[in-house]
């Protein structure tokens, strides 16, 4: 990568947005995430500060059916310890923002942004406003009805980020790939699809985790490759029929979760395969290497975590590792991209 204000920023944008995923994830885990009841973009990035503002905000909580029906014993000092979590989630949603938004006037100002990435950035910043808004979405559908908020939104917020992610990320590889040499990862033309096809089942496999987590379907079965001693699932009394159950019956979500995760595992075996015949020196993948053994670590944090009743360490680590995955898949697509590219302009000079 070449160090330029450009790159700097990028990166910064990429490390701060992995950094509230991880946030945001801790408040899912800690359910933190409905101890703020109102919506202030502004005013809200100020934090109670006397016994007064803090007695304000916990009478807001005991007004909703988290509380309620959950919670009712729950102590001030305790509620502090959620309150924060939350209040610190969107906080730094608006440092992100300014992250963003300080450094972009100074740097179209300055001209530093060329123009084919100037549509990318903008979607970016587009894309940021709407993550806020579904956020506040997001938390709205858990004050009244219900004890969480919808498994929908969730994925909706989490997906969202993640794209954020991706298009930040691949801006900055797009923008250093001329220096990037293919020699070092041995990436050769006609793979561009297996990669493009990992990236997605990747993407797919994370999104449909916020289901898993959504309706705290992790919970259902602490045994593992079994369902308490069954190859699929039991479904006792199931109301709903049809596609709805993939989304909304905890023994569906678990089961496509997991099966997700074995065709991935299928898929990987493929693509090491196939890297192998051509290349003979999969030893040299060292992008590739290093997605093996992330996404073995990511099966073994999964399984430990069904053992373990899923612990917030855990469930934290097996997030935080598939931002990783997430990242060296699409590393390895733009550059089997960059591999095909090169051997279709060699050709056309032939």
């Amino acid at each position: 990568m070449k160090i330029n204000i450009f790159s700097i920023w990028l990166l910064s944008l990429i490390i701060s947005i992995c950094a509230i995923i991880l946030i945001g994830g801790y408040t899912r885990i800690s359910d933190s995430g409905l101890s703020i009841t109102e919506w202030l973009p502004i005013t809200g990035v100020m934090y109670p500060l006397n016994n007064y503002q803090w007695q304000v905000e916990f009478s807001k909580y005991q007004q909703i059916d988290e509380f309620m029906l959950v919670n009712s014993t729950m102590t001030l000092n305790e509620f502090k310890v959620i309150y924060f979590w939350e209040w610190f989630h969107r906080f730094f949603a608006r440092l992100i923002g300014a992250l963003y938004l300080i450094p972009l006037i100074y740097l179209l100002i300055k001209k530093k942004i060329h123009r084919s990435y100037q549509l990318r950035i903008f979607s970016i910043g587009l894309l940021l406003g709407v993550q806020a808004v579904i956020g506040w979405y997001m938390v709205k559908s858990g004050l009244v009805g219900r004890i969480d908020v919808s498994q929908y939104r969730l994925a909706m917020h989490l997906t969202m980020a993640f794209i954020i992610l991706g298009i930040t990320f691949q801006t900055l590889l797009d923008s250093n790939m001329k220096y990037i040499s293919n020699k070092k990862f041995h990436y050769k033309p006609g793979n561009a699809f297996l990669f493009l096809l990992l990236f997605l089942f990747i993407f797919l496999q994370i999104a449909y985790g916020a289901f898993v987590s959504g309706t705290h379907s992790g919970l259902l079965f602490n045994t593992w490759p079994m369902y308490d001693g069954n190859i699929f699932p039991l479904i006792e009394n199931n109301l709903l029929s049809g596609f709805v159950n993939f989304f909304e019956t905890r023994e569906y979500i678990i089961f496509v979760h997991r099966t997700s995760a074995l065709l991935i595992l299928l898929l990987v075996i493929y693509i090491n395969y196939i890297l192998y015949k051509k290349n003979g020196a999969i030893s040299k993948s060292y992008l590739l290497l290093a997605f093996n053994f992330t996404f073995i670590l990511q099966i073994l944090l999964g399984v430990m975590m069904t053992f373990q009743n899923i612990p917030w360490h855990l469930a934290l680590a097996h997030q935080g590792n598939s931002i990783i995955l997430f990242l060296i898949s699409l590393s390895m697509w733009m550059l089997s991209k960059k591999s095909l590219q090169k051997n279709f302009n060699e050709e056309t000079l032939c």
